[in-house]
């Protein structure tokens, strides 16, 4: 046995990417800008506390894994931005009674990972292919405070707070191959390190509407209070306690001066539209698709990249595990809109380790982005598609819109009756990938039938 305890390691910080749009605001501005950057460092804590909350609703449970064993559809829309590829599974993690145990399954020819977060949103931890080639393994997963004796044959790994989201992530090549994909996913388990305490539930029935501001800083400061912050959110907390964000302090909002809390609620729903661009307001654009800044996933003191991620793709990936494209628009920036026919061509050869999907989502009132309804119940196409229909040279042309195609349906995405988006995933993907070497071909509008 090892014994765990005591110095903490250090905290890698993410680049400061987003320039102008996160610098304070001038002092002219009154209290605007220290409300705005206080939004920024709470929200992606708000929208994972609603998480959270909606899933203890559901199951009662923690420290439990829950397997989905379905595929994501157009009836999902819990969370934003959902795949069509992998089965989930997922556990919320308290770890303040103590440790958990998580093995992994044997399963070196079938992608899979087991990605950790903390509260906000930062991965502490991806595990499985990548890491260890898929050959399973045993955790043991502890929170900041603990320190105790970890088993042999096992791996500690240390969460920054005590909350913490566990998903899982198995790939399904197709209808035919779904069984073997949850014999994988029932392998993996989850259960409470000898010696632990039950984790306290919560009620379940916390309300997180998208235009309270008292009630964003209840809940903000509620999930705050749960447990120690990691040092780089520790370091920089008291800057926005004036307007509200302090851990533990339920009635932060009723200690507000009138006109502080006038500012939340004049302000507010602006804070959070001006995130409804998701992913493609962050990072380059290329051929009218956004290709994600450095730092996804492991975002450092970056609060506003971390809330636009939040927003449009809450649990995405970091760099090493997956490249996320998004497009909402054509190579000449023409929105994409079902009413009208687009063409995507897909090349052969597409640099990833794993593999990769496209998706198509409507854009939801509120920025969230979920699968559409449509009689054929597609809602991706990927390199795991085994019904489309390829090129000579392997490349695929996808057909995005909302009525029937008059010829083939092989290889049509259906697409709302209005605006849509899409993204475009890469598992495992090649340096080519990360480093702009290789770009993905346009959107057009389509031509002939």
């Amino acid at each position: 046995m090892r014994r765990v305890g005591g110095a903490r390691p250090g905290w890698t910080l993410g680049l400061l990417l987003c320039g102008a749009a996160c610098a304070p605001a001038a002092a002219s501005e009154g209290k605007v800008a220290p409300l705005r950057d206080a939004f920024l460092f709470a929200f992606p804590v708000y929208e994972m506390a609603r998480t959270r909350e909606a899933a203890v609703a559901r199951t009662g449970n923690l420290n439990t894994l829950r397997h989905r064993t379905t595929l994501s559809d157009a009836s999902h829309r819990n969370v934003t931005t959902p795949n069509n590829d992998t089965l989930y599974s997922s556990s919320w993690l308290d770890l303040s009674a103590g440790p958990v145990i998580l093995t992994t399954p044997t399963a070196p020819d079938r992608y899979h990972s087991v990605a950790l977060m903390d509260m906000f949103t930062d991965h502490f931890a991806v595990l499985g292919t990548r890491r260890d080639g898929g050959k399973g393994k045993a955790f043991l997963i502890h929170g900041p405070r603990w320190s105790g004796e970890v088993p042999a044959g096992m791996e500690a790994i240390r969460a920054p707070m005590d909350d913490a989201w566990l998903i899982v992530r198995v790939l399904v090549r197709g209808d035919d191959d779904l069984e073997a994909a949850r014999a994988v996913q029932r392998a993996f388990r989850l259960e409470a390190a000898p010696g632990a305490a039950a984790p306290q539930r919560p009620d379940g029935s916390a309300r997180f509407p998208d235009d309270d501001p008292a009630v964003f800083l209840e809940r903000v400061n509620a999930a705050l209070g749960r447990g120690p912050l990691p040092p780089v959110h520790a370091a920089r907390v008291a800057r926005f306690a004036g307007a509200g964000i302090r851990p533990g302090d339920a009635a932060a909002w009723q200690s507000l001066d009138a006109a502080t809390r006038d500012a939340w609620r004049k302000d507010f729903r602006s804070f959070r539209d001006a995130l409804r661009g998701g992913l493609q307001e962050v990072g380059a654009s290329r051929n009218g698709w956004s290709y994600p800044a450095p730092g996804i996933g492991e975002f450092g003191t970056d609060d506003h990249y971390r809330s636009r991620v939040a927003l449009g793709g809450l649990g995405a990936l970091p760099q090493a595990e997956a490249v996320y494209l998004s497009a909402r628009t054509t190579g000449d920036e023409i929105s994409l809109d079902g009413t009208e026919a687009h063409c995507l061509q897909i090349p052969p050869g597409i640099p990833v380790g794993a593999f990769w999907s496209l998706s198509l989502y409507e854009i939801a009132p509120d920025g969230r982005l979920f699968f559409t309804a449509n009689p054929v119940g597609r809602y991706s196409i990927g390199s795991e598609t085994r019904s489309i229909v390829r090129d000579p040279d392997g490349g695929i042309r996808v057909r995005m819109q909302h009525a029937a195609p008059h010829a083939s349906r092989t290889n049509w995405l259906p697409a709302p009756a209005g605006p849509f988006a899409l993204t475009f995933r890469a598992y495992l993907p090649g340096r080519a990938f990360i480093d702009g070497g290789f770009e993905m071909p346009a959107v057009e509008r389509c031509r002939g039938p």
